[in-house]
């Protein structure tokens, strides 16, 4: 996910998973508690995750950690959903997710900021991105016209999303590439008259040719969309790449800051170039 707002916890929270529970056939719903829960002060947006640093195969924790939508409370517990298709240290560890283990908690931060005018919002995500859809979906305020377009495995992972007009799209090799931009492109081709929001979360090479349909084919305006890259197909050779060129990454990022005249701006010159090194 993005930097953008970002913040992280100077004294990380430890908690421990009280429930484990199925919600389709590639994700489980998951309960943390702790008595560190009394210092975590929520976001506030629909869209708020949290860094957990999961327990890995050989006991150790992750010390990267990845992020995961707080779908909700339960009794004062903090609600996540993780994707259990292969891949990824996330996924392994929801595979096999046990009552008693124990997490730790880094960083916070959303992302999702619709106009306050805004009379309608698209949004566009794939399994991973739909806890953080469902409870867009849920907080939305009457008179918001809601449409979705949401790429699952397969038809037992839908969900009921009330009050929204819901596209599903079916594909059984999403761990492997996502098609969420191809299939976006109809339903963006004839937005609502209006202020409007488009958000789009899921795999990163697809969502970045999302922005780029949003921002370079369509012309929104910074503002009225936002884009998220939740994951990354072989997102760990990635990160060894992005490990041994991290002065690069850092280099292209400050310049692309000081050509750019706003954050969209930014994106577009630090895309480029970072594409060019094989940093994407």
């Amino acid at each position: 996910m993005g930097d953008n707002g970002k913040r992280i916890l100077d004294d990380p929270l430890e908690l421990v998973v009280t429930t484990v529970a199925p919600v389709s056939p590639n994700l489980v719903r998951i309960e943390l508690d702790g008595a560190d829960l009394a210092r975590f002060t929520p976001m506030g947006g629909p869209d708020e995750a949290v860094v957990l640093h999961v327990p890995l195969d050989d006991g150790e924790r992750d010390p990267r950690g990845r992020w995961y939508t707080i779908c909700g409370r339960n009794e004062g517990r903090l609600v996540v959903e993780l994707v259990t298709h292969e891949g990824g240290v996330g996924a392994s560890w929801a595979r096999r997710a046990r009552v008693g283990d124990r997490l730790g908690v880094s960083c916070q931060g959303c992302w999702f900021r619709r106009p306050a005018d805004a009379t309608w919002q698209i949004l566009l995500g794939d399994l991973a991105a739909l806890p953080a859809i469902s409870r867009i979906v849920a907080e939305t305020p009457a008179g918001v016209r809601t449409a979705a377009l949401v790429e699952v495995p397969e038809p037992a992972d839908e969900r009921d999303l009330p009050g929204a007009d819901v596209t599903w799209v079916h594909n059984p090799r999403l761990a492997a590439g996502s098609t969420l931009a191809e299939a976006a492109r109809g339903l963006l081709a004839d937005l609502p008259d209006g202020p409007g929001y488009v958000y789009a979360a899921g795999e990163a090479a697809a969502t970045r040719a999302v922005r780029r349909m949003l921002r370079h084919e369509l012309g929104l305006p910074p503002g009225a969309y936002g884009v998220l890259g939740y994951w990354r197909i072989d997102a760990d050779r990635w990160v060894q790449r992005y490990e041994q060129a991290v002065d690069t990454y850092a280099r292209i990022w400050q310049e692309a800051q000081a050509a750019g005249r706003d954050e969209e701006e930014v994106l577009d010159i630090a895309e480029e170039r970072l594409a060019e090194v094989g940093l994407l």
